[in-house]
């Protein structure tokens, strides 16, 4: 069947614009929803697309203008953010305590010890590690970074690979369970990476899946628009993520929508699913949550902005010098919305070496180590590692081995000095 879509609603940054979808129903409807629209790009205008419909019977909703999946295939092979450079590749304890919860879900869905089980974007590991310690010994992993595994076959030596869905190697065996944990959002190709799934799995095989329930966006606490990540795509809702895999030949056998704390700051929205594969298709339920739960996470967000906008404004007028740290996708909007690229920037900090010696809006991409020879307010733009970074900028990062892989600001800044620069880091994401 034809891919028959309509945009429903305006993205965040220039580029992108979401997205109502059914790959598979030739019933084919307009769809009359109004724009939601911003003069200066925060937010794109629908296009009249005449030949692009929506299908009565879905509703599932993703970016579209985006590139196409060979470049995120090769974005998280070179330039992947989840191999912890700045902790040696080792979880946040958030992350542990996250992949502790997930474990306790996946293991009753094994029904045996000697399953064979394959974790695809398994990062660094910890995840098989675990399931390695309760007697599930037949596991491995697949990343598409090397460093990832590296960093499980170093911290947890679990047997990993490199790979991705669009490209999977010759296992030489099919898996009993597949975990598609925080993977799907992030697949352009969705039907081609259903279609590279099924073909590894055994007979009455469990895929269990984590995603984000974009019903659920405005409800917990993150920074503005961070749910719509530059690196995600697909935008599930229950129903959503339950018509993709029933037109792949899935059942469900488990669904729950609930919550991951991912840091002392943030919660993520989650579905946790399991889907067993039977072969035979089953008819898809229109989804008519997305589009309006979309809609308040929009109005929620765009107001708590409204006091950030202000203090860039702030920033821009003092013509200050200011370092900002983090270059991820509220850094990324906010220079493309806001007035921050106006603003004195010296230097941009990230924490992933693979970025150092690259530029964001002219300016250069430093490791948190080279601010030592800066001595300019830092502005911290992630929520999620806020508090972590600001303890790094006190009180400076040991290594694993106790070597000190960053100063410690104490020793040039004054009490009153670091008490400012934390006053900035919460004026920006309270």
């Amino acid at each position: 069947m034809p891919e028959t879509r309509v945009d429903i609603i305006g993205q965040l940054s220039p580029g992108q614009s979401l997205w109502a979808i059914c790959e598979r129903c030739d019933r084919q409807t307009q769809l009359d929803i109004a724009a939601l629209v911003d003069a200066h790009g925060a937010f794109l205008t629908l296009r009249e697309l005449s030949e692009r419909v929506t299908c009565e019977r879905c509703g599932m909703a993703y970016a579209d203008e985006i590139p196409r999946q060979l470049e995120f295939d090769n974005y998280y092979r070179d330039l992947s953010k989840y191999e912890y450079h700045q902790r040696a590749g080792e979880e946040s304890e958030f992350d542990r305590t996250r992949m502790d919860l997930i474990a306790d879900v996946v293991e009753p869905l094994i029904e045996r010890k000697d399953g064979r089980i394959l974790d695809i974007g398994c990062a660094t590991g910890r995840l098989l590690y675990l399931l390695a310690g309760r007697g599930y010994s037949n596991v491995l992993g697949l990343d598409p970074s090397p460093g990832c595994v590296e960093a499980a076959q170093r911290l947890y030596q679990v047997d990993a690979r490199q790979g991705h869905l669009g490209a999977l190697p010759d296992f030489g065996r099919n898996f009993d369970v597949v975990i598609l944990v925080g993977v799907l959002e992030h697949i352009e190709a969705l039907g081609d990476a259903m279609r590279s799934v099924r073909s590894i799995l055994s007979n009455g095989a469990i895929v269990y899946v984590e995603v984000p329930d974009a019903l659920e966006f405005s409800r917990w606490p993150n920074a503005p628009f961070q749910d719509f990540s530059i690196e995600h795509i697909n935008f599930f809702s229950p129903v959503s993520l339950t018509n993709v895999f029933a037109g792949h030949g899935f059942e469900p056998a488990f669904l729950e929508q609930n919550h991951r704390v991912q840091s002392h700051r943030t919660i993520m929205s989650n579905i946790s699913a399991a889907f067993r594969y039977t072969g035979r298709e089953t008819p898809i339920s229109r989804d008519v949550d997305s589009e309006p739960a979309l809609r308040r996470y929009i109005e929620k967000c765009t107001t708590e902005e409204a006091t950030v906008r202000a203090r860039i404004d702030e920033l821009v007028a003092s013509r200050a010098p200011i370092v900002v740290w983090g270059t991820g996708t509220n850094a990324a909007r906010l220079l493309s919305t806001t007035r921050l690229g106006e603003a004195n920037i010296t230097a941009f900090v990230d924490s992933n070496s693979k970025y150092h010696g690259k530029t964001v809006a002219g300016r250069p991409i430093v490791s948190p180590g080279s601010l030592s020879r800066n001595g300019e307010p830092i502005v911290v733009l992630s929520r999620v590692f806020q508090d972590e970074i600001a303890r790094q900028i006190r009180d400076g990062r040991k290594g694993p081995e106790g070597k000190q892989q960053m100063p410690a600001f104490g020793e040039r800044l004054s009490a009153n000095e670091i008490q400012r620069l934390i006053a900035v880091v919460k004026s920006l994401r309270k």
